[in-house]
């Protein structure tokens, strides 16, 4: 299966790819689970033109140029676009110019993630817009997910305190912010820097800023507890769409019905 990502940093993606192994190792079919000691046999990441494991949505315009995208404006399907209305149609069509440069490696599936920050349900409608325009001629799946109202949210849901001084230090934030920024992570949308309800903030104490001790919130904890503490986040919509778009393409006779 040959994704391509499109993210807004190296974290971002390293996150995303993560927790993408994380569905497909525990929740795929007996001869991926069998196989995912080595999973470019289960799963390979189209790289940019660069070289770069994904698509950096802050160059979009260049890939375009690159790759001779035309420009498309106007409605999407006779509505008019939202927020990242545009950016989304512009990735999915780089997408498709690709796997007609590329049909030997023609992508299965987009996995495109953004940061909500202060406009969660403007920008969810805007990408649904694109989507669903996208529908109508793409012959790649689209997962989309929702970092709300950043990445640091996702990995926060996946925090366990690991010995006493780590329990204490959440404790003193459960204390200081009167909520848990473990189960309510969405909370933390202060945008000034070192203000107590700063999501970079929190997260940089409770990790100590070290990126082995994050990637332990995404490989660590059950998908279930991701999923019970990402719902306000995304997290839970994000791997409800890795299981429900990315497992039928392993195994077409399998359904996976969305949940209620």
């Amino acid at each position: 299966m040959r994704l391509l990502a499109f993210c807004e940093a190296p974290a971002d993606f390293r996150l995303t790819a993560g927790l993408v192994d994380r569905v497909l190792r525990e929740q795929g079919p007996s001869w991926v689970v069998d196989n995912f000691d080595m999973p470019e046999v289960i799963r390979v990441w189209h790289p940019d033109p660069s070289g770069r494991a994904y698509f950096d949505l802050h160059t979009l315009n260049e890939y375009m140029d690159r790759l001779s995208v035309p420009t498309t404006r106007g409605y999407f399907n006779d509505r008019p676009g939202g927020a990242g209305s545009s950016m989304v149609r512009k990735a999915l069509r780089i997408v498709r110019a690709l796997s007609k440069r590329q049909p030997d490696e023609s992508i299965d599936a987009v996995v495109l993630v953004w940061d909500m920050d202060q406009q969660p349900d403007g920008r969810r409608a805007g990408v649904a817009l694109a989507r669903d325009e996208a529908r109508g001629w793409a012959a790649f799946q689209v997962v989309c997910g929702f970092q709300d109202p950043e990445r640091e949210a996702w990995v926060l849901a996946g925090y366990d305190p690991c010995d006493e001084a780590e329990r204490a230090l959440l404790a003193e934030l459960h204390d200081a912010l009167d909520f848990s920024p473990v189960v309510h992570a969405a909370r933390l949308r202060d945008k000034s820097a070192g203000a107590a309800r700063n999501i970079k903030r929190v997260l940089g104490r409770l990790t100590r800023d070290d990126p082995d001790r994050e990637e332990r919130c995404w490989t660590d904890p059950p998908l279930a507890t991701l999923r019970e503490r990402g719902g306000e986040s995304g997290l839970a919509d994000f791997l409800d769409e890795i299981e429900h778009i990315l497992l039928p393409l392993l195994d077409p006779r399998v359904s996976h019905q969305a949940r209620a």
